[in-house]
């Protein structure tokens, strides 16, 4: 069900949620950014480690900021709470990019379609005519992988927010969760344009407020779409 709560609301909702606890919420950040650059930087076997240690770390944040904006007590410790659900945020992680993966095959088969399709005779088609239909093949596919993105993108907030559920049921509630809600999501994140040009500006140094500020408000934005479903 589409969410009708005021965007303002839902930041208001975040800052609240953030208030007394921004230098935490900050070092969560920062916690959680070298531990993942740190198994990234792992000789041989960082990518392997990322896709082993990402999702439970991601799900930890999100357990964090849910209960910052739930106000509720959020210690330094729930950004390890995720490694107590591996299993499930593991599971769900790759469910979605199997998904994902599946659903972009048909517009990489279209390359070569048009390379085995589409005459080189200028006669036939203008010179222009494979760059133009590549621009648009990748214009939609694009389009379509953002949407799927947005589609799954409360998969690990329901990990986080629900210790009982099934990674191929965190995958369907986040569909049902998003319809509607698409336009909405984009919307909340638009409001952060203006934090990421400051940040930008302060040679990165914003980025230690506003990436807390955006995530607790897509952790509100999460609970409010739940609530009104």
């Amino acid at each position: 069900m589409k969410s009708t709560t005021p965007l303002r609301e839902i930041t208001a909702t975040a800052r609240t949620g953030l208030t007394g606890s921004w230098g935490k919420s900050i070092g969560i950040i920062v916690i959680y950014m070298l531990l993942l650059a740190g198994v990234t930087n792992v000789p041989l076997a960082g990518s392997i480690l990322q896709l082993i240690f990402a999702a439970p770390l991601v799900v930890g944040l999100h357990i964090y900021f849910l209960a910052a904006v739930n106000r509720k007590p959020n210690p330094f410790s729930l950004l390890f709470e995720g490694f107590g659900r591996f299993g499930t945020s593991w599971c769900a992680y790759m469910l979605v990019l199997l998904i994902i993966f599946a659903c972009m095959i048909p517009f990489g088969l279209i390359a070569p379609a048009l390379f085995y399709f589409v005459h080189p005779d200028p006669a036939i088609f203008p010179e222009y005519t494979m760059p133009a239909l590549f621009a648009v093949v990748v214009l939609l596919a694009s389009c379509f992988l953002i949407g799927l993105q947005m589609r799954y993108y409360f998969v690990l907030y329901i990990v986080a927010d629900d210790n009982t559920v099934r990674a191929r049921e965190a995958v369907q509630r986040s569909a049902e969760l998003m319809k509607g809600n698409y336009w909405r999501l984009a919307l909340l994140w638009l409001r952060f344009t203006g934090w990421q040009i400051l940040a930008v500006l302060t040679l990165g140094i914003g980025f230690l407020w506003m990436i807390p500020y955006l995530s607790a408000a897509t952790a509100a934005f999460y609970l409010d779409v739940k609530d009104n479903r």
